[in-house]
Formats: C-alpha cells, sequence, structure tokens
C-alpha cells in the first residue's frame, strides 16, 4: 500500500511515541504540520488499512499498530521519521 505524505507524517508522529501513550486529532495535526481536515482524513486511511486505531473514548486518542511500524521502518518512508528514530517493531510483528 503507497502511503499519501500527509499519511506518512502521521504515522510517523504515531512511531515516535511510546506504545502506551496516544494522541488526539489536535495534538497530531501540530505533530505532523497538516491541517485537521487533512489530518482526519489520513487516519481514516490508516485505520482502513490497518496501520493506526482510534480508541472508543472522547477525545479519540489515536496509535499506531504493528504492522504501522513495520509501514513506516520501510524504505520509502523512513524518511518521515526524525534522525535516529526507528520505531520499534514488537516481537510478534518482527517474528512474521
Amino acid at each position: 500500500m503507497a502511503l499519501t505524505e500527509t499519511q506518512a507524517k502521521v504515522l510517523a508522529a504515531l512511531a515516535i511515541l511510546d506504545p502506551a501513550r496516544a494522541l488526539t486529532v489536535r495534538e497530531l495535526c501540530g505533530h505532523a504540520g497538516r491541517a485537521e481536515a487533512a489530518t482526519r482524513a489520513a487516519l481514516q486511511g490508516l485505520a482502513d488499512s490497518g496501520l493506526a486505531h482510534g480508541s472508543r473514548t472522547v477525545p479519540v486518542g489515536w496509535r499506531i499498530t504493528d504492522r504501522g511500524r513495520s509501514v513506516i521502518n520501510a524504505r520509502p518512508y523512513r524518511e518521515f521519521l526524525p534522525r535516529n528514530s526507528i520505531a520499534t517493531v514488537s516481537t510478534n510483528e518482527a517474528s512474521r
């Protein structure tokens, strides 16, 4: 699956977080440098692809999935991660 630039930036913002932490859309807008509508559209595409998921609480907190970590670490998307920051893939995902 090819990511748009906005999807890659949003996924990278989620990838550098502690796995227990979630970000709201507003927080993601700041980290990814995108408008709210673009961020929401990117999150919907990432969620539909199984790369990110939102909580059922209000406000919704977004997290990256193990599959999302694998994708953002792939060669075409690494450039969106901050230098010296490789998103950690869980041992379950790495063993597949």
